[in-house]
């Protein structure tokens, strides 16, 4: 896998680390480890601050900023590699979809450079969590998070879900479903200590299915055994700060805290762990507000 790095408007230097994936259905499942702080503190008045300093205290800013923005390409995008659907039995099934679904979905670059997949999301100040109210999570508590797999691939690659954590816990649960036209074996493999349990579902052409999924620190991986090549990973927030980029790189955030120093954090899958995001430091005003960003490969 080809080590990546992100560079941010304000030029903030930043550490980036790749890792190593091995051919098959997903890379290995993340460590947990409990000093793992990749996400935020957002966990509400009174939450533990997940850093071992006890009890945080609740930002007090008022949440009328919006973040528009893109993530591009910086220089010439990787060549997409084509998935190895060799004499597999459903191979002219596979070959009816996407481009992006016959390659390895790792980098996709759409209109102009624009790269899917990243995500991003905000970090309250240090000692300082998210205040959580009803109004600040209704645009991602009202989602429904949807992982499809209209051929041979999982569509979005990478899903976000705000699932909230103890109190604030969103019950959030993902839509996963077979729009195609043959059977998949859908798996999703998380933390048990978290409460994820391993999630193991035929589905058949047309069939879906709800799973609620809990908020834990590492991604959650997600393979299918009928096509070893098809892997997606979800993300969870117990804050409503955060988006992925879609197809041409862009993204939305709302309700945002403003008028206050704020951490933007950014993820792509090549960087491995979560905790290998790239972080600068951000005050955004009230409005919308523009952050545009880019990520190059090495």
């Amino acid at each position: 896998m080809k080590r990546a790095h992100l560079l941010g408007m304000l030029l903030v230097p930043m550490l980036v680390v790749g890792i190593t994936t091995l051919p098959g259905c997903t890379k290995p499942k993340e460590e947990v480890k409990k000093d793992d702080t990749a996400k935020g503190d957002g966990k509400g008045d009174g939450a533990k601050d997940g850093k071992g300093g006890g009890k945080t205290e609740t930002l007090e800013a008022k949440t009328d900023g919006v973040i528009k923005g893109k993530v591009v390409f910086d220089g010439t995008p990787p060549k997409m590699e084509e998935l190895p659907f060799g004499t597999h039995d459903d191979k002219k099934i596979c070959l009816m979809g996407a481009d992006s679904e016959k390659h390895k979905q790792e980098w996709i670059v759409g209109g102009g450079n624009g790269v899917a997949n990243v995500v991003i999301w905000l970090d309250a100040p240090k000692g300082k969590s998210f205040k959580i109210t009803d109004e600040t999570v209704k645009d991602k508590a009202n989602e429904e998070p949807v992982l499809d797999q209209p051929h041979c691939a999982f569509v979005p690659h990478i899903v976000a879900m705000y699932t909230g954590s103890g109190k604030n816990a969103s019950g959030q649960q993902l839509l996963i479903k077979n729009s195609s036209k043959v059977g998949h074996n859908t798996k999703v493999e998380g933390d048990e200590r978290a409460g994820n349990s391993p999630f193991n579902k035929n589905l058949n052409p047309g069939e879906s299915v709800k799973h609620v999924i809990k908020f834990q620190k590492t991604p959650l991986a997600v393979k299918c055994d009928k096509h070893s090549w098809m892997n997606a990973e979800i993300i969870t927030f117990d804050q409503p700060y955060f988006a992925v980029t879609d197809k041409d790189g862009g993204f939305t955030i709302k309700n945002v805290p403003s008028g206050t120093d704020l951490t933007v954090r950014m993820w792509h899958e090549s960087f491995g762990a979560l905790k290998e995001a790239t972080s600068e430091s951000k005050k955004f005003a009230a409005g919308d507000n523009t952050l545009d960003l880019k990520i190059k490969a090495k």
